[in-house]
């Protein structure tokens, strides 16, 4: 049976895409890279079909020579155009152009996948950098293991799951990366990126254009604020000043809700450990963290890294970053608030060009 589920997956997969599969077809494509293992595989699934003999069907699956094992290829979409989710496989649209080149994911799948072992998973890119694909690859074998070997006794066919997050997290990356190039062009050497690796303390600024659900999204916040050991200080905007909550008073539920609990202007500052701020900011454009117009969960899709640093690394004649830690919310009023807001942590300066935030005046 499962040797059978094997099967119907790839099935699926090349149905999605393979070279019958439309515009998907273009620049994505999947193949069975052992077709030998695919056809013993079968001939054992249809004598068990036939004769209904399942301990011989086992003993033939057992007798197969190796895991079956598939590639995928993907093209990394680019930025979605402010959709809440990107398009169907086969959809054309703004989020599948080729600015980001492809991934390609190989898995190998044992023989008690998906019910106990999840697959062995490789990953490689075009465009992305060393430690972007490491950081993309480890988030894919946590999803298989969960959807496989940590889930429910019979386990979960996660390969169509795991085309999707390789797209949306590679996006994610890239982002990372592109955000990283433009402020090294912008201010060559002020912005301390790194060079073969995260250590050491850092801090980011993200713009994120609105929250439709606002406790809800930074509740989520928060939770990945202490999973990850990130401290976190959210800005909103607010129409006047009693609508303003500080410190541990809005860190609880977040900002206050308006008639669909909408906040807008959102400013989150973060700071830890390299690798951990990268994971926030992969999360952020790769989990379900909001609501779209019809109450639908979706995923961040207008967020903005303005600046993604070593701590202590500053442009002549700033400031450090202040210290601080946990997770706080705090509403401010206009351009004047969130000027003082930023002001606080000597971060008026993040960003480049259009992006970079205008003080008022």
């Amino acid at each position: 049976e499962l040797a059978q589920r094997r099967l119907m997956e790839c099935e699926c997969l090349a149905a999605m895409y393979g070279p019958t599969a439309g515009d998907a077809g273009d620049r994505s494509s999947f193949e069975v890279v052992n077709p030998d293992v695919e056809r013993e595989l079968r001939a054992a699934v249809d004598a068990w079909e036939a004769s209904g003999d399942s301990v011989a069907a086992a003993l033939s699956v057992r007798a197969v020579s190796a895991p079956l094992r598939v590639s995928l290829t993907l093209a990394v979409p680019s930025a979605s155009g402010g959709e809440d989710e990107p398009g169907e496989p086969g959809e054309p649209g703004p989020d599948r152009i080729p600015g980001r080149g492809t991934v390609t994911l190989g898995a190998s799948l044992p023989t008690n996948y998906p019910a106990a072992e999840a697959p062995a998973l490789e990953l490689s890119a075009t465009h992305l950098s060393r430690d972007a694909i490491a950081r993309v690859l480890r988030e894919l074998r946590s999803l298989a293991s969960e959807r496989t070997a940590r889930a429910a006794q019979d386990g979960f066919e996660c390969l169509s799951e795991l085309a999707q997050a390789a797209a949306d997290l590679s996006a994610a990356a890239a982002a990372d990366d592109e955000a990283r190039r433009r402020a090294a062009e912008s201010n060559p050497g002020a912005n301390g990126d790194w060079d073969g690796g995260d250590e050491g303390r850092a801090h980011a600024v993200v713009r994120i254009d609105h929250m439709n659900d606002g406790k809800g999204y930074t509740k989520t916040l928060r939770r990945w604020s202490r999973e990850l050991a990130v401290d976190a200080r959210v800005f909103y905007a607010c129409e006047s000043s009693g609508e303003v909550r500080k410190g541990s008073e809005g860190s609880i539920e977040g900002p206050p809700s308006g008639p669909l609990g909408r906040v807008e202007g959102v400013y989150a500052v973060l700071g830890g450990d390299g690798d951990d701020v990268r994971s926030f900011l992969t999360r952020l454009r790769t989990e379900f963290v909001d609501v779209d117009a019809k109450g639908a969960r979706c995923k961040e899709r207008k967020s903005t890294v303005m600046c993604l640093r070593r701590a202590g690394v500053v442009k002549p004649g700033e400031e450090r970053v202040p210290e601080f830690d946990g997770f706080e919310c705090e509403g401010y009023v206009g351009a004047d608030g969130l000027e003082d807001a930023l002001a606080r942590f000597n971060l008026l300066h993040v960003g480049a060009g259009a992006q970079r935030f205008q003080p008022a005046g």
